[in-house]
């Protein structure tokens, strides 16, 4: 019996993946692996859990307890699409850790669990991603980071219908489709996302986009305070009070990341101007969410053509499961990112 791992994000590509083993290996051992970012729309979950039960597979979703903004806090940097920070810890690396390593994440939570075939799913398993044609040039990093297991991409290989696919199985596709986004990650955020994406985010769940806004509003703060600490040179000022500093600083601002508390208990300075870079971007840089509201407004205020963005098509989106490979831990962290993104 040979085991088959079907990576599902929730989304219809995936989806219709998952119908592709499932038809085409009826009697060896099928699992299911969901990486939560716990940033999710409240209908992936329903859309995941139907799947699994409608085609008696089970299901294992794994997280390391983060979201993607509480990671942006934990590693004092503001991700963008140079830097898809979240792509690589909270989906790649405890995917990659769990399957590579077993190393069991802070969230295992197993789902129909009666239909798993045999307990050692990971031994010589064929993994299986949800991209087509369309993405192809996405594979060969993708076998390359999951070596040495085999992988594979139905969609590519075959041109399968996700519509048809889930009108065979009687299942409601999920809802951010039905808003008009491209992609059901995230609940509709994506720091890799275009200002199209974002556009669509503000027209379609306000109260999400707004949110957004705010936190955003507080990273800046955060992160630049942070850095300001970290490298501030001043006579008798030693790394042991500059730690106090970084504690005070934290403990300011956890309640407010962590959801325990709506707003920050430090003084915010609204007008405080700070160069940072962030989520949204154009002409391959990343800008603050709030600068550029207007815009997403659809009043650019720009007099020349070439500095306008395409509101149709500026969409993109998070390409997970791509780039991640044996990096040593602290890659991806501090410094390293905070330069990166103030030279974008």
């Amino acid at each position: 019996m040979k085991n088959h791992i079907i990576f599902f994000s929730g989304g219809a590509s995936s989806f219709s993946v998952v119908d592709f083993v499932k038809e085409k290996y009826p009697n060896d051992n099928v699992l299911l692996i969901f990486s939560d970012t716990l940033w999710e729309d409240g209908d992936l979950y329903r859309f995941v859990h139907e799947t699994a039960d409608k085609l008696e597979l089970p299901l294992v979703t794994i997280s390391t307890g983060l979201t993607p903004i509480q990671l942006m806090f934990e590693q004092h940097v503001i991700f963008n699409n140079r830097i898809p920070n979240c792509s690589k810890y909270l989906k790649m690396k405890v995917a990659a850790d769990y399957l590579k390593k077993g190393i069991t994440p802070k969230i295992e939570v197993w789902r129909n669990k009666q239909f798993l075939k045999q307990e050692d799913f990971r031994i010589d398993a064929t993994l299986y991603f949800g991209i087509d044609f369309q993405e192809a040039h996405r594979s060969e990093p993708i076998k390359r980071n999951w070596s040495p297991f085999e992988c594979q991409f139905p969609l590519i290989d075959y041109f399968i219908n996700n519509q048809d696919v889930l009108d065979k199985w009687n299942i409601r596709i999920p809802e951010l489709y039905l808003k008009g986004f491209s992609h059901n990650n995230c609940g509709g955020r994506c720091i890799r996302g275009g200002l199209a994406h974002f556009k669509r985010l503000k027209e379609e769940m306000p109260q999400v986009f707004n949110e957004l806004v705010e936190q955003e509003h507080y990273l800046k703060l955060y992160v630049s305070e942070y850095h300001y600490i970290k490298n501030l040179e001043v006579d008798g000022l030693d790394d042991e009070v500059k730690a106090l500093w970084h504690k005070n600083l934290k403990d300011c601002y956890s309640d407010y990341f962590y959801g325990r508390a709506k707003r920050p208990k430090v003084y915010i300075p609204t007008d405080l101007v700070i160069n940072q870079y962030s989520f949204l971007k154009r002409h391959g840089g990343a800008y603050p969410l709030a600068k550029y509201a207007r815009e997403l407004n659809g009043n650019t205020g720009f007099t020349t053509q070439e500095d306008q963005f395409d509101l149709k098509y500026d969409v993109s989106g998070c390409g997970c499961f791509v780039d991640f490979g044996d990096k040593k831990e602290g890659d991806f962290f501090e410094e390293e990112n905070f330069q990166l993104a103030m030279a974008i």
